[in-house]
């Protein structure tokens, strides 16, 4: 199976865009606040724990709250703008590429990516330059001849 340069690259785009698709909504009809860090916390799983930025915003008068990144931790006081579903404020995300992008569907579109490239890598044909000393023996049907250095 030959797989071109410009399919390999289209499914590339694909592969790495589907952490977008959690956030397609939001995206399209999603509405924009400001938010503040007001505190950090801190979510233990036995020997392991997570920092994260506990970032409010207000939607109709009403307070919310969402965590920010894993292990990264703002300064008290930050502002953020985030982007909001206006029927479910509870909904939300930082409206950065960071809050965008980093979210329960990166780990499996990396994933993909590694499988895609190596299956990639393993069908295609090797160029000249990639072909090993016996392919070119067999390919040319001639015995490579080396130089000696005097």
């Amino acid at each position: 199976m030959k797989v071109s340069g410009f399919r390999f690259f289209i499914i590339t785009v694909l592969i790495l865009l589907i952490p977008f698709y959690s956030n397609w909504s939001l995206l399209l009809n999603g509405n924009k606040t400001e938010g503040v860090v007001i505190k950090s916390s801190k979510d233990s799983m036995g020997q392991l724990y997570s920092i994260y930025s506990i970032i409010q915003y207000k939607v109709n008068e009403k307070t919310y709250q969402i965590k920010g990144l894993e292990n990264v931790e703002y300064p008290l006081g930050k502002t953020f703008t985030i982007l909001f579903d206006p029927e479910n404020p509870h909904e939300a995300i930082l409206y950065n590429f960071k809050g965008i992008y980093f979210n329960r569907l990166t780990s499996v579109s990396l994933v993909l990516f590694i499988l895609w490239v190596a299956f990639y890598l393993s069908f295609s044909p090797k160029s000249e330059k990639r072909k090993s000393q016996r392919e070119r023996f067999k390919s040319n049907g001639n015995i490579p001849h080396r130089k000696l250095n005097r």
